[in-house]
């Protein structure tokens, strides 16, 4: 179920900034495990399983993805771009790409031939030396595209084996992925809090939709899901996450400690794989922007193994996702039944 989701999803445009431009979705997903469901002003969704106490529980991920934006018009059906968020510029050449005008523009992304880049910067391709060549003649383009249209790099998802998944914008749909095998677990364990899915926007942009639905929605606690950097054979392994390794935890100042030992223990109990994520500064997640919301939130952070981040053939293990929804939803069912003064002190 959660393999299918994601090859929906991850075929859909959730651009940062745009991300209603297929708001049917997600709440066709999440129907069956919530009570309601709605757009908050800023525009992320949040669906919400009604419980029979007062407390409250957010689970949250960015639902955004990056992307370009179109910034002006050129003779002979070419096009200037910006990426929407932090693209790994290198891997743009040469890629197909899908602008969203009037209509769906196929075009490529092309370099200019004439000014090869200096080796010293070619660690981050420059977009200035790059375009797209729509094959339009200057009147059709100037009918269908306009300064302003976003656009995605045109990728299908697909699954490497039985468990991997390679697909543009698993940062963060692999996160959204983690809600709903939560809630699909819950359906099946007995708990009492109020849960509210967060969906949030904008996150790979000024992440404004995760800081505005925390300040809507006011949990009494939360789990932000994010992604983690992936080894690769060039990488030493001490430093990154392992794809199917299970959820990576983040220790650090930022999240509770009593949430930190409660997931562990919880993993530990009903034999779920886990690994630690070191984050002795900021996350650069919707975290931050949830700890500090109000009167502050304890959260916690559970990242997603991801390789080959911020590029188009984004690759991460669905056991992964399956394993931190299931996580998730015992700790919730664990807690529910306990006195939460003794997880929250310090």
């Amino acid at each position: 179920m959660i393999r299918d989701f994601l090859m929906e999803y991850c075929d859909k445009p959730f651009v940062s900034g745009f991300e209603q431009m297929t708001p049917r979705l997600l709440p066709g997903y999440f129907a069956p495990y919530s009570d309601t469901y709605e757009n908050d002003r800023r525009g992320s969704y949040i669906f919400c399983s009604k419980g029979s106490t007062s407390r409250s529980i957010m689970l949250e991920a960015h639902v955004d993805e990056l992307g370009f934006m179109i910034t002006e018009l050129l003779p002979g059906g070419f096009l200037r771009f910006s990426p929407v968020g932090y693209y790994n510029t290198l891997c743009l050449e040469a890629q197909d790409i899908i602008i969203y005008g009037k209509k769906e523009v196929a075009g490529v992304i092309c370099a200019r031939p004439d000014k090869p880049q200096p080796e010293k910067e070619i660690i981050h391709l420059r977009t200035d030396w790059l375009y797209i060549d729509t094959g339009l003649s200057d009147g059709e383009l100037e009918a269908l595209v306009q300064p302003g249209d976003v656009a995605l790099l045109r990728r299908k998802p697909v699954i490497l084996d039985g468990d991997i998944i390679c697909a543009r914008g698993l940062d963060d749909k692999a996160g959204v992925a983690v809600m709903l095998a939560a809630a699909r677990e819950l359906e099946h364990l007995p708990h009492t809090s109020t849960i509210y899915y967060s969906a949030a926007v904008q996150e790979e942009g000024p992440g404004l939709g995760g800081q505005i639905a925390t300040y809507q929605i006011h949990p009494d606690i939360a789990f932000a899901f994010d992604v983690g950097h992936g080894w690769t054979e060039d990488l030493p392994r001490d430093e990154m996450l392992r794809v199917g390794g299970g959820p990576a935890l983040a220790i650090g100042g930022r999240f509770h400690p009593g949430m930190v030992r409660k997931f562990i223990a919880v993993c530990e109990k009903f034999g779920i794989p886990y690994q630690l994520e070191p984050t002795p500064a900021a996350s650069g997640t919707d975290a931050e922007s949830i700890q500090t919301n109000r009167d502050g939130v304890p959260v916690l952070l559970i990242s997603i193994p991801l390789r080959y981040m911020h590029t188009g053939v984004e690759t991460g293990s669905v056991s992964d996702i399956e394993n931190i929804g299931k996580a998730v939803a015992h700790m919730i069912s664990e807690i529910d039944r306990e006195n939460w003064e003794g997880l929250l002190c310090y």
